[in-house]
């Protein structure tokens, strides 16, 4: 058991060490939630692989072939990193042209034009009946998921609303604690979020709250990356349906 451990620390230590996320940059993002169980999602604008700093981490190596710095620990961090996000390594130019060619193979994905520095320029639109769940952006074939948006049900029916990777990196403070990021390997996140529903608001936490036109509930947030966790955008509604 404590060599599997260690095995496992030292897989995910190149991962924690690039600390490289899928995160917002600059957009507009639109979510509608209506009564008789039809939703859409927009989302334009950009969306960027962050990478970390590549500072030393003190955590144990399964064998020396793990050493910092070694050819070995960058390929089992590079291999780590292509597995956790679908195939994606920041800095790898051509390999992010592949990435984005194979992403708007997908529905919704309308426009995927990786842009240099690894940012990209996307379009995403979905329409239809709301069953269980929501997330995006989902990458086929990534290990691990880092929603900008999602919608969980919750067992009384209620829908709730969030959005982890809008919070910025701090939004994994939680899981993994402080992840810093490189100097120049982030753009600023920079974007609004709104939520049309016909539904019932039970909460949200905008700065100036909800805005009432006849049956239909506008939440509008504008969105830092900043705030951290607690302060990116989040709502509970429920439908009639």
């Amino acid at each position: 058991m404590g060599k599997y451990c260690k095995s496992a620390l030292a897989l995910a230590a190149p991962l924690l060490l690039a600390a490289c996320l899928l995160l917002p940059g600059k957009f507009e993002s639109q979510l509608r939630l209506m009564n008789d169980g039809t939703y859409s999602f927009t989302y334009v604008g950009q969306m960027q692989l962050a990478e970390g700093d590549d500072k030393p981490m003190d955590l144990p190596s399964a064998d020396e072939e793990s050493i910092p710095g070694s050819g070995a620990e960058e390929e089992q961090k590079n291999a780590a990193m292509r597995s956790i996000l679908g195939g994606a390594v920041p800095g790898d130019d051509e390999g992010l042209k592949k990435f984005a060619a194979q992403l708007a193979k997908y529905d919704g994905w309308n426009r995927v034009e990786y842009m240099g520095d690894n940012l990209f320029e996307v379009e995403y639109a979905v329409s239809g009946h709301f069953d269980q769940m929501f997330a995006f952006p989902t990458i086929p074939g990534s290990t691990m998921q880092f929603p900008f948006v999602q919608i969980i049900r919750r067992s009384g029916g209620e829908l709730e609303i969030l959005t982890p990777a809008m919070a910025g990196p701090g939004g994994l403070a939680g899981a993994m604690g402080p992840m810093p990021m490189g100097e120049t390997k982030m753009q600023p996140i920079d974007g609004s979020f709104t939520i049309v529903t016909d539904g019932e608001v039970l909460s949200n936490n905008t700065g100036d709250g909800l805005s009432i036109s006849g049956s239909t509930k506008t939440m509008r947030w504008q969105v830092d990356g900043m705030s951290g966790p607690d302060g990116s955008p989040r709502a509970i509604v429920k439908l009639a349906k």
